[in-house]
């Protein structure tokens, strides 16, 4: 019996050295590249050119079981035609989907104005100068500027939210979505008119 219990904490002496040896220490080393889509576009000539200032990234908050809400600042500059008595600039969504390669389901991106959802089928006024609606692009409708010869540009900011989900082209709850990315363009069409008496273009 005492030979018995020798050899068995000899034994078990052996195997903890075993796994002992095994813990070696060592490095582990991950990488990954990210790539991102660039383009690089200078226009300075059309009447109306509208740059956004940043991209949109929305993160899933789980306490409050929806995505977060982005400002998307962008840029916009107009050419001024002299003998113009009125402009307006509007805007709506062409394009406000997102969706992945794993599966059905969706995400719809809602876009506000000032507080107001900008829709795909009717144009939301951003500036109408007989009107006096400027909506904080002030510079765009002052006078001498919208009817003038020189180029002239202002900021806006517009707010975007995830306002929905499809899942099987069905109604779906942010709560209920498989996690994952989301890819998609949101696009914004902004249509400048300018009405006057104008000298035409020799």
């Amino acid at each position: 019996m005492f030979n018995k219990k020798i050899t068995a904490v000899a034994l078990s002496t052996i195997i903890a050295a075993s796994f002992t040896t095994i813990a070696n220490a060592d490095t582990r080393t991950a990488q990954a590249t990210a790539t991102w889509q660039a383009t690089a576009i200078k226009d300075t000539t059309s009447m109306l050119v509208v740059t956004p200032l940043r991209s949109l990234t929305f993160n899933y908050a789980e306490g409050q079981q929806s995505f977060n809400q982005q400002n998307g600042a962008f840029d916009v500059a107009i050419q001024g035609q002299t003998g113009a008595t009125d402009f307006k600039l509007t805007s709506k969504i062409i394009a406000n989907t997102l969706s992945r390669t794993i599966d059905d389901s969706k995400l719809m991106v809602g876009v506000k104005w000032n507080g107001e959802d900008l829709d795909k089928t009717t144009d939301t006024t951003l500036v109408d100068v007989l009107a006096g609606q400027t909506s904080g692009l002030d510079n765009l409708a002052a006078d001498g500027v919208y009817n003038g010869a020189d180029r002239a540009t202002d900021r806006g900011e517009f707010t975007f939210v995830i306002a929905s989900a499809e899942s099987a082209g069905a109604a779906a709850e942010f709560k209920d979505l498989t996690d994952g990315v989301w890819d998609g363009d949101v696009k914004v069409q902004f249509t400048a008119n300018w009405e006057g008496t104008f000298t035409p273009t020799p």
